[in-house]
């Protein structure tokens, strides 16, 4: 193995898939002409930075697979704002197994505050929740008492076996997929009044708020806050403590509830190559854009202009428009 992504034969799938279910829509009407398209890829700006996958290999993909001569790839960050938001400006929180703040300035250079991973970051996660969790678990097993946590302890036993809990999740696969559903626990008993699990909430909605602050500080940032994952979804009344906190320091943003998910972003983001393209610089390591055959007074997206963004009022789907999302093991 070289350790290079899967995430070209991913994508090549998933456009030969997206031929098949036109043609077979079609009924014989002929293959449509896919004018743009777009992907949102999970864990692409690590693998870029690790050499483990060239975004530019993505484009050929796209244009080989679909006919487009309108491109872009961009991490699932950029595809989860702009379903979140409809395409406008603002900071969108993303919170499930991970934790990233994404926002977008009116010259669409795009910012994250955390998405580090749950070693070194995703503040108040879900993995982080377990892992945290884990701990006080942890230190009621040794009979330490600073943050400890029997009822946690129960809980791990449980869920994780009754050997010490956490010494081979290092080396295994679906170690962020346990400490996530062990999150469930954690909160769970926050909800039931055990005093490290409340401890451990709070500081998850410190953390998150915290995280979108950062992202809304950014010059040139609407004002404008959504927040999208299972976490948030899922968990209302850490939502409402993250936006209380956020507005606290905030009074001036508005708060609006997600428009759509990362697919419907990249449905956007394939649309505004079509009808807005001097709005969607290149902007690596978090998107890149390649434009096929140009017309009169198309910019060339690849050469670092960076044009002040038309803002539309509403994104709707379009026929010439492709969209793809996909993960890959990166």
């Amino acid at each position: 193995m070289d350790g290079r992504s899967d995430a070209p034969d991913v994508i090549r799938g998933l456009c030969q898939d997206l031929v098949r279910e036109l043609a077979v829509a079609r009924a014989g009407a002929g293959a449509p002409q896919i004018r743009a398209a777009a992907v949102g890829l999970r864990g692409m700006m690590a693998m870029d930075r690790a050499g483990r996958l060239d975004p530019y290999s993505l484009h050929d993909v796209l244009a080989n697979g679909l006919g487009a001569e309108r491109t872009a790839v961009s991490t699932d960050a950029v595809t989860a704002h702009l379903g979140a938001l409809g395409g406008r400006g603002g900071a969108v929180l993303v919170v499930g197994t991970g934790a990233v703040a994404v926002a977008v300035d009116e010259y669409a250079r795009w910012y994250l505050a955390d998405g580090l991973g749950y070693l070194v970051g995703d503040q108040g996660s879900g993995a982080w929740i377990g892992r945290e969790g884990l701990t006080a678990a942890n230190k009621a097993r040794d009979g330490r008492q600073d943050g400890a946590s029997h009822v946690l302890l129960r809980a791990a036993e449980r869920h994780f076996g009754r050997e010490r809990h956490g010494i081979d999740l290092v080396s295994r696969p679906d170690a962020l997929r346990l400490l996530a559903e062990f999150a469930r626990e954690v909160l769970a008993a926050a909800e039931a009044g055990d005093p490290a699990s409340v401890a451990i909430r709070a500081a998850s909605a410190r953390g998150l708020a915290d995280t979108l602050r950062a992202a809304l500080g950014h010059p040139g940032v609407e004002a404008r806050v959504a927040t999208t994952g299972k976490l948030m979804a899922k968990v209302p009344e850490l939502r409402a403590s993250v936006l209380a906190r956020v507005t606290e320091a905030r009074p001036d943003i508005e708060i609006v509830p997600a428009a759509g998910e990362p697919l419907d972003g990249a449905l956007v983001l394939a649309r505004r190559l079509l009808e807005t393209p001097e709005g969607v610089p290149s902007n690596r390591p978090f998107l890149s854009v390649r434009m096929g055959t140009q017309g009169p007074g198309v910019v060339s997206l690849e050469s670092g202009t960076v044009p002040r963004v038309p803002r539309r009022r509403k994104e709707l789907p379009d026929a010439d428009a492709a969209t793809l999302r996909a993960g890959s093991g990166g």
